[in-house]
């Protein structure tokens, strides 16, 4: 018994990716796994949640249906982001295999509080660069070259979480080549961060509450960003910055006054009769 367990990854390591054929093979795959990862998540997201809890629900939902020529937008400007990240994540099988990063295998006992601190760790450093990041991108010369393509969506669904300029998917895409290249992480953890980010991505953009209303209440689900936060945000443009979590918001004083009052009006049954009487 050595407490020691290695998560052989040697096959995936025996290739060259500097090749490039091989570097062209990879990248394909990546792309494919992403973009058809981003429709599925989507579409289950919004036929099973947007759809089916807002008709039994409907005082939850934040706006009424998309129109189809803003999704076949989104899925365009996807497409585009998909391949920004896929050529992201082989430069990141690149840098592993060279030895540049501080990705692991091998799980030792000793390191079961390290995965979990790892993961949290590297969740507050990618809220503060994106809440900065984001801030950047809406001073007036930045929004208006390409992060104006996010906000073309002003009434958000889950097929918004993806789409971007390519010149901003660039700015989301180094995150992760980067951190990783000074955080000790293991393999894990990165695709614990890489689902959390698709996840929370279509929640946020959804546009339909999935929280319950004693959230807001909670030491540990108040601070999370949710459908009402960042749809406030598309609306409003001035306010409400965060990915995952509403501290710098809060601490920065950018959390719009009014996120509490409205997140309560769409997580209240007292509030159906008055979405009905308004549709």
């Amino acid at each position: 018994m050595t407490g020691k367990i290695d998560f052989n990854l040697d096959w995936l390591l025996g290739t060259d990716y500097m090749q490039p054929m091989n570097f062209l093979i990879i990248a394909l795959l990546l792309f494919s796994g992403i973009f058809i990862r981003y429709l599925i998540l989507a579409m289950v997201y919004h036929e099973l949640v947007y759809k089916k809890i807002g008709d039994y629900q409907p005082y939850r939902r934040l706006h009424q249906q998309i129109k189809i020529p803003q999704v076949k937008k989104e899925i365009w400007y996807s497409f585009l982001g998909a391949v920004i990240f896929a050529i992201s994540g082989t430069l990141l099988l690149i840098f592993w295999q060279q030895g540049f990063t501080k990705l692991y295998t091998d799980l030792k006992v000793k390191d079961l509080i390290w995965i979990p601190g790892s993961f949290f760790l590297a969740l507050f450093i990618h809220e503060t660069y994106y809440y900065w990041l984001h801030r950047w991108m809406h001073r007036p010369k930045v929004l208006r070259h390409f992060h104006h393509i996010h906000h073309n969506s002003l009434y958000t669904s889950s097929f918004t979480s993806f789409s971007f300029h390519p010149i901003e998917a660039v700015f989301q895409a180094v995150f992760l080549p980067v951190l990783v290249l000074f955080l000790p992480m293991h393999f894990t953890v990165l695709l614990a961060l890489l689902v959390t980010m698709s996840i929370t991505a279509v929640i946020n953009h959804a546009g339909v509450e999935i929280y319950s209303s004693s959230a807001i209440q909670s030491p540990i689900s108040r601070w999370m960003v949710g459908a009402t936060h960042h749809d406030m945000h598309h609306l409003k443009y001035r306010c409400n910055y965060g990915l995952y979590f509403t501290f710098w918001d809060v601490w920065m004083r950018t959390e719009d006054p009014g996120f509490v009052q409205r997140f309560i009006d769409h997580t209240s049954k007292k509030d159906l009769e008055k979405v009905k009487s308004k549709s």
